[in-house]
């Protein structure tokens, strides 16, 4: 068996090292500062920078030096709050679980594919084989309406064609306009609903968690089979789901009320 070491990207190895560097120097620094402070040959630096540059992790600060920009920044702060929604969540979904007695779900976008980060099972002998990290297409599930729900048509539209819309039910919509139409649904109820178009026997209902800036980075969701979640109650459950997620929102800044 190989050692991990085995694995490594010598370029990509020195790539990281100029930027934690970078980041590390007070001035910004030449291809030849970089070259002569850790011994990396003046080529690969002046390619590595070029690649930093074009990737906006590095900028010029004039027509020799680099400095890193705020995109690092950026990714730590997405990275954190990815892990703050969790801690936060966490008891709203367990009390969730308990009064509805359902499965809850908490879910990111990724790549295009809505993600669950968190998950409790509600109190009934009847237990959802997912799991945290397993994800989902933003067409056929509760969560991944709702974060495509509050992009950009354009933005839909790129996720829709690197992921095409399978048919999983009879009930599954396989129809991009159908499917935006349902979205501007979802911004006009606050909610989300999957009647069965993952699969047959499970129904779900989703709503939006926003951060500081008012950008929807997560979704909330209750998951129960049919004869447990009556479609009579989607209005119900939907305003109980949307009044938790505004109490989480609040707690990561969110200044608003949600609509409805």
């Amino acid at each position: 068996m190989k050692k991990k070491k085995d694995y490594n990207v010598p370029a990509l190895e020195k790539g990281l090292l100029i930027l934690e560097w970078l980041s590390k120097s007070e001035e910004p620094l030449r291809i030849t500062d970089i070259h002569e402070q850790l011994g990396i040959p003046k080529t690969s630096v002046f390619m590595m920078m070029s690649t930093l540059e074009a990737m906006e992790y590095v900028e010029k600060v004039d027509d020799s030096r680099y400095r890193v920009t705020m995109k690092l920044y950026n990714i730590g702060i997405e990275t954190k709050s990815k892990y703050d929604i969790r801690r936060i969540a966490r008891p709203y979904m367990e009390r969730l679980a308990q009064k509805l007695r359902f499965t809850v779900h908490l879910a990111i976008l990724s790549n295009g594919r809505a993600v669950y980060i968190e998950k409790v099972n509600g109190p009934t002998f009847v237990q959802f084989d997912t799991k945290v990290g397993q994800s989902m297409h933003i067409h056929s599930s509760a969560v991944g309406k709702v974060l495509a729900a509050y992009l950009d048509e354009e933005t839909v539209d790129e996720i829709l064609e690197n992921n095409p819309m399978v048919r999983a039910t009879e009930n599954t919509i396989t129809s991009p306009e159908l499917f935006k139409q349902f979205l501007a649904n979802v911004r006009e109820t606050g909610y989300a609903v999957e009647d069965e178009e993952g699969e047959i026997g499970v129904r779900c209902l989703g709503a939006p968690i926003f951060n500081d800036n008012g950008k929807v980075v997560a979704a909330l969701s209750v998951t129960g089979v049919r004869n447990d979640l009556h479609s009579i109650h989607f209005q119900e459950i939907g305003n109980v789901l949307k009044e938790e997620c505004s109490q989480i929102s609040e707690q990561i800044g969110y200044k608003e009320a949600l609509n409805k």
